[in-house]
């Protein structure tokens, strides 16, 4: 918030509050008496204003008040508190639910996605890892211009794969020949989807590993399981028939569902990515909450909700932990069996 003064930060993310609990554009007055503010009403007109200037805020009509855009939701999300002992009814439930079918992975998966998406009221996407995936026998890196480089791989069922790998800047052959190297030793002879470590190089050897690390990520996953989808019809935001079928069609198309989890959901805390922030084009006007999940100490997949940049970041944020954590520990139950 460099850029704001104290009272700017805080009437943004006010902004945001109300405009997530109403959907509408948020006007000086209902600010001063929903919100608290000692202020008058023009002088937060004013701050509006300069927030509008800044990029934190928009009109939609001259006459109306303001919506936030990606800068204030990012304000808000970055200054959240956990909800603490305010879920911890629903939480228990969870667990309990989840702890009933510990020993059966399917329905463990199926019933987290459904239960997130209950207590959310988002759709809800679980990403599976691949048990007893295929394990990767050889894997080169050819430069085939400036910024894109051919990543090729063969694995013990006889899959010969390849995906093109485009990268920010440029790479020289002798770089792509250093990441190469490192993938031989790291990787072969281990599942497809093993993590690698973009920080160990700079910038632009880093851009083309972690470019190598999501196209593995996404050939090492399993299912991909959705619930919820209906939950979109609630969302004003969803009611033109154009961003509609947007986000009803990126529901549906699991390798894009893959992308985005993998993407957003590879801590194992819950992590918001706001608009654009994510890099999917097709949900550019949505939100993503998402976090991995582990299976005996190593990333299982991920979890998460997706929805409209108004978006309930708080309960998101705290469901999508839980689930996460709760199927970890059932998973692992699982295994001890």
């Amino acid at each position: 918030m460099g850029d704001l003064t104290r009272r700017q930060a805080e009437i943004a993310t006010a902004v945001v509050a109300e405009y997530i609990d109403t959907a509408q554009p948020v006007g000086s007055e209902a600010l001063r008496s929903n919100r608290g503010f000692d202020c008058s009403s023009a002088t937060i007109r004013n701050e509006m204003a300069l927030l509008e200037q800044k990029g934190y805020l928009a009109q939609p009509h001259t006459s109306a008040g303001r919506v936030p855009l990606g800068p204030a939701y990012r304000l808000y999300v970055n200054g959240l508190q956990p909800l603490g002992g305010r879920l911890d009814r629903d939480i228990a439930w969870i667990q309990g639910e989840l702890r009933r079918v510990g020993g059966q992975r399917e329905a463990a998966l199926r019933l987290s996605t459904a239960i997130l998406s209950r207590a959310t009221r988002y759709p809800a996407v679980v990403v599976a890892s691949r048990r007893g995936g295929p394990r990767l026998i050889d894997i080169s890196l050819t430069p085939i211009s400036a910024s894109n480089v051919l990543l090729s791989y063969l694995d013990d069922r006889g899959n010969n794969e390849e995906a093109l790998i485009e990268i920010d800047g440029s790479i020289r052959a002798d770089q792509v020949a250093e990441v190469e190297n490192y993938l031989r030793e790291t990787l072969r002879g281990k599942s497809v989807g093993t993590d690698v470590d973009p920080d160990r190089f700079d910038a632009v050897e880093g851009d083309l590993l972690s470019g190598v690390g999501e196209a593995l990520d996404e050939a090492g996953t399993g299912r991909v399981y959705v619930e919820g989808t209906t939950y979109v019809l609630d969302q004003p935001e969803f009611e033109q028939p154009e961003s509609l079928r947007r986000v009803i069609g990126t529901l549906t198309h699991s390798p894009l569902l893959r992308r985005t989890l993998g993407t957003v959901g590879r801590e194992h805390h819950a992590r918001a990515c706001i608009g654009g922030e994510h890099g999917v084009e097709e949900l550019s006007d949505c939100s993503v909450v998402a976090s991995a999940y582990s299976v005996d100490r190593r990333r299982g997949g991920s979890v998460g909700v997706l929805g409209p940049m108004r978006m309930h970041y708080e309960l998101a944020m705290e469901m999508v932990t839980t689930i996460a954590r709760t199927l970890t520990q059932a998973l692992s139950r699982e295994s001890e069996v």
